[in-house]
């Protein structure tokens, strides 16, 4: 039977109810739990126990229980309830370990079954209460715990459990008013208002959750669930600062060891950038636990946004040798190779991620990735097809796969797989783009500026839509003063992209604005200093505002940097700045190119 989804909300209020009750088993809190099968064997359960047999083979269960031999507990607990079958004890030990394996059904029954006998056993009531929310049967729960605090209206747990059904139910107001009954019966407990933060933060009330957690902290100021859950509502407001100091509280005053807050922690250092004091954090980590997988992990991505590539690699490998079959942790070393070019290396480890497991989509995208990279085209193609098979909605997939089509001149087939991923996602505007980069090469520019628009509709801060329409505009002479408007707009996401800047130039030079064009390619030129084409324009856009020294030495260099640009040493010559060919540079260059 599957459960809705309120029916889920409110299952995981109540694990999380019963996992802090838990936490809270102190002699300051020394109420047990109802159905903890955790607990100590009682005098008064031994005492229920008549039978000699069966009080033998009821210890021989809860030991078997302990130890987590579960199907073994079950049947001793079994058997000690056909020596003695009146026990209740015995029925609701069965009840709980039923519910504990989620077999609901049979905890219903034993529960039931003790009901029938006592309809004021508090236990049987929590079980069924339990049991009802876990199976979608929010409203038989609420009759359950309504009759527990008739029953026993001086504590508190069937109050808290009660409110996180209405919570789980999305009955707000109710939640707060029955939580808030359970705080007056429990005046000294902290944790009525733990569960009253979560209700808030369940509405997404978060100054109030605050409020409440900090209620919490005065009735018990070293109330560690209560500093995490102050800490996310704080996280929440974007009060960064002030959760970074919750979280150093809890490791400084309340639970020095304590791996939740420490993660929690090491996460909000890592957004603020502050990559040192989260390398303490995880050193002290690891020299406490050297088996603390998630703090190895985490010192091996540190390292990786430092750029300390190497450091890296070794602390996967580290990670690797305690989780040998984390692939996502293998998937990360070979991304790592790859920053180290050490391209080999990264895919032996794609391609054995892949032969553990054919199913992980995300190695076959970053093969494929890598290989187009490196040109291989036809090794690529079979993975894209693969990570698509196994994600149909993959964007990223359709959109590699096209690329690297393209890359391979198949023009018709390009298309068809940028097509086919707006088929399944026909607002992605990076698909959008690509497809016209597609048309351009097919010279149908009419193709170009619809995908162009469609992009720029889509994400209106797309700035290579932008700049390409721009730039499409601009080459053709059309548009020229639209060309510039586009290309300033893409210039205002990203300023110092020199492509930007070039076409901005070009858009320039085409509507005679030599002395904005001349000023604009410069910054091109200072900002992609290698780029031959760059040179190129700055050369011609020199031409025209009558710097001829100027555009001799921007043609030599564009020449440089590509000697087997012919037509430009033509031109070069056509100029009357001599043969290019004689220049020294231009021979070292021409070396270089035939020793390549």
């Amino acid at each position: 039977m599957s459960l809705s989804k309120s029916c889920l909300r409110s299952l995981g209020w109540l694990l999380a109810l019963l996992v802090l009750q838990a936490a809270l088993r102190t002699p300051a809190f020394a109420s047990t739990p109802v159905g903890d099968t955790n607990r100590p064997v009682t005098s008064s359960e031994s005492e229920s126990v008549t039978n000699p047999l069966a009080y033998y083979h009821f210890l021989l269960g809860y030991e078997h229980y302990l130890a987590n031999n579960l199907e073994t507990a079950l049947a001793e607990f079994d058997k000690a309830l056909s020596f003695d079958p009146g026990s209740a004890v015995l029925r609701l030990r069965l009840a709980v370990l039923f519910q504990a394996r989620g077999e609901h059904a049979k905890a219903q029954l034993y529960a039931e079954q003790v009901l029938a006998r006592d309809p004021a056993d508090v236990q049987a009531l929590q079980i069924l209460a339990t049991v009802a929310g876990v199976t979608g049967h929010s409203e038989q729960a609420i009759d359950y715990y309504r009759r527990i605090i008739t029953l026993r209206p001086n504590e508190g747990e069937a109050y808290f459990a009660l409110g996180l059904v209405y919570a789980g139910l999305k009955r707000y107001e109710e939640a707060e008013v029955v939580v808030r009954q359970g705080i007056g019966a429990t005046a000294e407990s902290p944790i009525g208002y733990l569960y009253l933060g979560r209700i808030m933060m369940q509405q997404q009330a978060w100054s109030r959750a605050v409020d409440a957690y900090r209620e919490a902290l005065t009735q018990y100021p070293t109330f560690e669930p209560a500093y995490l859950g102050l800490a996310t509502a704080l996280e929440a407001q974007d009060q960064t600062a002030q959760a970074i100091d919750t979280y150093r509280k809890i490791l400084e005053e309340v639970n020095h060891g304590s791996r939740e807050a420490r993660q929690r922690l090491v996460r909000l250092l890592l957004l603020e950038k502050a990559y040192e004091p989260a390398l303490s954090l995880l050193r002290r980590a690891v020299a406490e636990s050297p088996d603390d997988v998630e703090a190895q992990l985490r010192l091996g991505l540190i390292f990786g946004e430092l750029k300390e590539y190497q450091k890296a690699v070794e602390q996967m490998k580290l990670v690797l040798t305690l989780r040998p079959q984390e692939l996502r942790v293998r998937d990360h070393l070979a991304y790592l190779y790859e920053e180290l070019n050490e391209n080999d290396k990264a895919v032996a480890e794609y391609e054995g991620i892949i032969r553990s497991d054919d199913t992980f989509g995300d190695a076959h995208l970053h093969l494929g990735y890598l290989l187009y990279r490196l040109k291989r085209t036809e090794e690529a193609l079979p993975h894209f097809h693969r990570a698509i098979a196994l994600n149909p909605k993959m964007a990223e997939a359709h959109l590699m796969l096209g690329l690297t089509l393209l890359q391979a001149n198949r023009f018709d087939d390009a298309i068809a797989a940028f097509r086919d991923g707006l088929r399944g996602d026909p607002k992605n505007a990076d698909l959008h783009f690509n497809l016209g980069t597609v048309y351009d090469k097919m010279g149908r520019f009419d193709d170009v500026v619809q995908e162009m628009e469609e992009a720029i509709t889509l994400n209106p801060a797309h700035a290579d839509a932008l700049n390409y329409l721009g730039y499409s505009y601009a080459e053709r002479e059309v548009k020229l003063n639209e060309a510039v408007r586009l290309i300033r707009q893409a210039l205002t996401i990203k300023p110092e992209n020199g492509y930007y800047l070039d076409s901005l130039a070009w858009a320039y030079f085409k509507l005679g604005r030599y002395q904005e064009a001349l000023l604009e390619m410069k910054r091109a030129v200072a900002a992609v200093p290698d780029d031959p084409v760059f040179f190129e324009h700055l050369g011609e856009i020199c031409l025209l505002n009558n710097l001829p020294t100027d555009a001799r030495d921007a043609w030599l260099r564009s020449l440089e940097l590509d000697p087997t640009n012919r037509k430009l040493g033509e031109r070069f010559k056509a100029k009357g700045f001599g043969d290019p060919s004689t220049e020294e540079r231009i021979r070292k260059a021409q070396h270089r190119l035939s020793q390549n």
